[in-house]
């Protein structure tokens, strides 16, 4: 739950781009083959009417239950192009963080500023400011 709730605020990459391969009518909106479209992750991921009012607080407890929707909740991509790669990326973060809890207890620096920076990548603005302990 701590993972997916660390990828739904700060998904890699921040976007995803699709192109139209049919004629579709969103609601009002025409959109014609070949239209080029830009998913920006975050403004789902944040998004207060799907994850309610603490949509931008860290609450992994979020996803204790199943969720009704999974669209709003794609940081590896959705559908048919989701990205080969999430269950091993997802097995290395477990085994990494496991490591990680194992031998060192950590905070958040005091001189912390939260200030992550959208580019193809969502980055720390500042670096990772944790001050580690060994056990």
């Amino acid at each position: 739950m701590i993972l997916q709730e660390t990828l739904r605020l700060y998904a890699n990459p921040g976007a995803l781009s699709r192109q139209a391969s049919r004629r579709i009518k969103l609601g009002n909106i025409d959109i014609p083959v070949g239209t080029q479209l830009y998913l920006f992750i975050a403004s789902a991921n944040h998004d207060a009417e799907l994850w309610g009012e603490d949509a931008h607080e860290f609450n992994p407890m979020r996803f204790a239950e199943p969720r009704k929707n999974l669209a709003p909740y794609f940081p590896f991509g959705l559908g048919p192009t989701v990205c080969v790669g999430q269950n091993l990326a997802l097995f290395e973060m477990k085994i990494v963080l496991a490591m990680v809890l194992q031998r060192y207890s950590f905070t958040v620096s005091p001189t912390y500023a939260h200030s992550p920076l959208f580019l193809m990548n969502m980055t720390p603005q500042y670096g990772m400011q944790i001050v580690f302990r060994k056990l």
